[in-house]
């Protein structure tokens, strides 16, 4: 396939893109109808037909063809690439994610609940104790907590990354992945 295009990139044809998407449209296709039906619940075979066709007007108005390169990626990886992002954005822009704000009557306060929570004694040592609470109890960031200790950013990632790993063994949730910020 990608002698096919390099042999055919100089000649920049209605033939040559023709033959292009008659030999990568029903992966376009698949890969385009396999995403939306996983992520997106109300997507039909309609937004289907229309990313795929999104696709073949990007990759042709841009010039996409004779951008291609195999030495970075192979043709399907190319394909696939270009084909989520496109329908990603294409339903991006048909169920777009916002509220207006003057349709509020009223703007519902947020509740801030004093958590009470000790860290057991002994557990952790000075400095990470010291880390885990200001970024968790004082929202400041790790290069706001290496500003105010006189240390890189790098080593307070370092030091939270260990104190979550102690408090994970601590509380048996070791074993348990959990995106903490």
């Amino acid at each position: 396939m990608n002698t096919y295009i390099k042999e055919n990139l100089t000649c920049n044809s209605v033939d040559v893109v023709n033959s292009f998407f008659r030999d990568n449209s029903l992966f376009i296709k698949n890969v385009v109808s396999k995403f939306l039906f996983t992520k997106y619940n109300g997507a039909s075979k309609v937004d289907v037909d229309e990313v795929c066709q999104e696709i073949a007007l990007k990759i042709i108005k841009n010039n996409y063809i004779s951008k291609y390169s195999s030495e970075k990626s192979s043709l399907n990886t190319w394909l696939y690439i270009i084909s989520r992002s496109v329908s990603v954005d294409y339903m991006r822009k048909i169920n777009p994610i916002y509220t207006n704000v003057d349709d509020l009557e009223e703007i519902p306060e947020i509740e801030n609940e004093q958590v009470d929570f000790n860290l057991p004694d002994g557990l952790l040592s000075k400095r990470q104790n010291e880390v885990v609470t200001m970024i968790f109890w004082g929202d400041l960031k790790a290069v706001e907590v290496a500003q105010q200790l006189g240390i890189t950013s790098r080593t307070v990632r370092c030091i939270k990354h260990q104190a979550i790993q102690k408090l994970r063994r601590h509380f048996s949730a070791g074993d348990k992945r959990r995106v903490v910020s």
